[in-house]
């Protein structure tokens, strides 16, 4: 009765767009489960297939890992120089431009000049 139940829910929610992935995980797991016992080999030998597998897998994870923390770390580097190099220019162009106002205010009946584009 409750495996009725479970085929109408997961039949109903046609929306869904998680259950192309679940019937995908199922399927590879049933393949599998079938080709395990099916295979012409001992336990042992197909338990460290996989054991040797799944190491190099974790080695391959790790080198991706490395190579994106590289990557990411010489971006960082790259926007710290952009940042200070912006920085810079910008108090430079602060320091002009007050060291130009104060020029003006030091000369007895100068006016301001208008606001110029920076």
């Amino acid at each position: 009765m409750k495996l009725n139940k479970i085929i109408s829910g997961c039949a109903s929610s046609k929306n869904d767009s998680s259950m192309p992935i679940v019937a995908l995980l199922a399927g590879l797991a049933v393949g599998a489960v079938v080709g395990m016992l099916f295979a012409p080999e001992s336990g042992a030998d197909i338990r460290g297939k996989i054991s040797d597998k799944a190491g190099d897998l974790a080695e391959s994870v790790k080198d991706k890992v490395q190579t994106v923390k590289d990557k990411f770390s010489s971006e960082v580097d790259h926007a710290v120089e952009v940042k200070d190099q912006v920085v810079g220019d910008l108090r430079k162009k602060t320091k002009d431009v007050a060291d130009h106002l104060q020029g003006n205010q030091d000369q007895p009946g100068a006016a301001p000049d208008a606001p110029q584009n920076i």
